[in-house]
């Protein structure tokens, strides 16, 4: 599995790259859509969603045609409305944070084992 991060998030970087190291996971920082490597393997990308301008997010909803990838947005602060309109935009998965944090281990094993 790929996971692929689009983040300004050092903690969050941290953490996933020491699960990749543990998982066996290929593990891709980018910072826009151009940097999304063509992949026919199963992939998650977690982005920070505080990150993402407007025509950012309406590219989200073609990443979600492929079937193949799995979409986890993530932002400090989360409440139901934003977490519809995310998922509209193409999210599969819309987390707090600190959520995401403590669950990531958990959350990419789950969607492995699935693919």
């Amino acid at each position: 599995m790929t996971v692929i991060a689009w983040m300004d998030d050092w903690q969050m970087s941290a953490r996933l790259a020491k699960l990749s190291t543990t998982y066996s996971y290929q593990l891709i920082f980018c910072e826009n859509w151009q940097e999304l490597p063509d992949s026919n393997t199963n992939m998650v990308i977690i982005i920070e969603l505080g990150k993402l301008k407007d025509d950012e997010l309406k590219q989200l909803q073609e990443l979600r045609n492929n079937n193949a990838i799995f979409i986890i947005g993530y932002n400090q602060n989360i409440d139901g409305g934003q977490a519809k309109y995310y998922k509209e935009q193409g999210c599969d998965m819309v987390l707090r944070r600190n959520k995401l944090l403590k669950n990531l281990d958990s959350i990419l094993n789950k969607i492995n084992n699935a693919c």
